[in-house]
């Protein structure tokens, strides 16, 4: 699998949940690759997507990555990120063999919520779970 695979699974998950793409922000759609401002000044982020539920919304990203490196780096960010979001929750998708090798990108962004209470990690065969039964739908 690659990131973009993996980007068209979790769009797929949504969609079969009854989610559609639309920029109306009506509940039951998504926007794709939302632009945001940066935690470094004069840059921007994107969020894969940002779904809109009937108990608020949620920014959803998707991080991939199958070599050793900056890994925890860049988990790093996200979690910096997620701590400063204007949705209701952060939700990071996670996949590629060295972000699932022993749950450690999980493990890792879970373990962050005293900083970033709005963040959850998961896989994306756990996304509709997660939305279901965490009173998002």
């Amino acid at each position: 699998m690659c990131r973009k695979l993996l980007l068209q699974q979790t769009s797929s998950v949504l969609e079969t949940m009854g989610f559609k793409q639309d920029s109306s922000k009506d509940t039951f759609t998504y926007q794709y690759n939302v632009k945001y401002p940066s935690i470094f000044e004069g840059k921007n982020d994107h969020a894969h997507f940002v779904l809109y539920t009937p108990h608020g919304s949620v920014q959803l990203v998707v991080k991939f990555q199958e070599s050793s490196g900056t890994t925890i780096e860049k988990l790093g960010y996200t979690v910096m990120d997620a701590a400063r979001t204007e949705h209701t929750s952060y939700v990071v998708v996670c996949g590629g063999s060295e972000l699932m090798k022993h749950n450690c990108a999980i493990r890792f962004l879970n373990d962050r919520k005293c900083i970033a209470p709005r963040l959850h990690a998961l896989y994306a065969n756990d996304l509709s779970e997660y939305l279901n039964h965490s009173c998002y739908l």
